[in-house]
């Protein structure tokens, strides 16, 4: 029984230093540098491609649809033919007009020849005055025939210059009645079909030029400030292309629902390898600051401890915790503004198990 005693006694001191030894051991770590670097920062925004002609057509005049010449996802050139609105009404109408100038012209030529005949006999007889063989009655209706003919002429040239206007508008419906793209693009939606009846400013189609393209985004007011015109700016659609762009325009109002400020882009969409879409999202990285000089933490030294950040510092062979304030995470490390000096030592592997004052070993890279 003493035996036993003794033999118990052993074990439970063995197994007490044992872990005593063990609690005591350097724990093994990886240590990183705080350093000051330059950081040119940026942030992400979502934008998105935008096409700088999207043009509603409109029925330019009021009839039945005779043809439709294009159909939904069609390219156009500008000036090409879309549809047609009465067409073989319009055309009559325009012959009706012409018709009609004609006659004008012809009425103004026989008032001129007319005018000029009563002019002459005017003439003739005032040539007469002083002799025997004057009239005083026929030369008051010479005269009379005189002014008749000037008025005629003179309402003559009016009717021609009416029948010309009437002629002209006349003409600019027919052409209008012949509905033809405004801008090269695509057909990207057609609301109107062959039979029905197009109003004056019913939309009959959508056209988007799709290569005359501009970036749009809305991004933090407080982001816009930094900002200006021609500004290169990185952007990437969500298959990884990059598309170099340059601030065209900064918007001068803010919305203040969202409080943000409208930003253009323009870029060079030939160096594009594929075609872009309307409406595609894209990533734009804005800049906020360039070649700025900041103290920077690696992200893998930073513990979360009831909402605060937390790094343990190397000091001699041990570890100290010390809590710190963080700035914006840049690739793989975050802007250190508070807690750590520059060129401290911090943990960033095997720190979550530490405890503050534990001795440590680094671990050679």
């Amino acid at each position: 029984m003493i035996h036993i005693k003794i033999y118990l006694l052993i074990f439970l001191s063995a197994t007490f230093f044992s872990r005593l030894l063990f609690s005591q051991q350097a724990a093994l770590v990886e240590v990183d540098r705080v350093i000051q670097e330059k950081i040119s920062q940026s942030v992400p925004i979502i934008g998105s491609i935008k096409s700088k002609n999207i043009i509603k057509i409109m029925a330019p005049v009021n009839g039945v649809v005779d043809k439709i010449y294009v159909e939904e996802g069609q390219f156009v050139k500008k000036g090409q033919l879309l549809a047609s609105i009465d067409s073989i009404n319009f055309k009559l109408l325009f012959d009706i007009e012409v018709s009609n100038f004609e006659k004008a012209k012809a009425n103004l030529e026989n008032a001129k020849i007319e005018a000029a005949n009563s002019q002459l006999d005017l003439k003739r007889i005032k040539a007469l005055k002083a002799s025997s063989a004057f009239n005083e009655a026929k030369f008051d209706k010479i005269r009379n025939s005189s002014l008749i003919g000037k008025f005629k002429k003179d309402i003559a040239l009016k009717e021609l210059n009416i029948a010309a206007l009437k002629k002209q508008i006349a003409e600019l419906n027919f052409s209008k009645s012949k509905v033809r793209a405004t801008v090269s693009g695509v057909i990207e939606e057609k609301t109107i079909e062959i039979g029905e009846v197009a109003n004056f400013g019913d939309q009959m189609f959508e056209l988007v030029n799709n290569k005359n393209l501009e970036i749009f985004a809305e991004i933090p007011s407080f982001r816009a400030s930094s900002l200006k015109v021609s500004d290169e700016i990185k952007v990437a659609t969500v298959d990884n292309l990059i598309l170099n762009g340059n601030i065209r325009a900064i918007g001068s109002k803010e919305n203040i629902t969202t409080r943000t400020i409208k930003l253009f882009l323009d870029f060079n969409i030939n160096d594009v390898k594929r075609n872009l879409f309307v409406g595609e999202n894209v990533n734009l990285q804005i800049p906020v600051s360039k070649d700025a000089l900041a103290l920077t933490i690696h992200k893998d030294a930073i513990l979360k401890r009831e909402g605060i950040s937390l790094a343990y510092v190397v000091k001699g062979n041990k570890v100290e915790i010390k809590p710190i304030k963080l700035g914006e995470a840049v690739d793989n490390r975050f802007i250190l503004l508070q807690g750590i000096e520059q060129n401290s030592l911090v943990v960033i592997k095997g720190n979550e198990r530490l405890r503050p004052g534990q001795e440590i070993r680094i671990l050679e890279k």
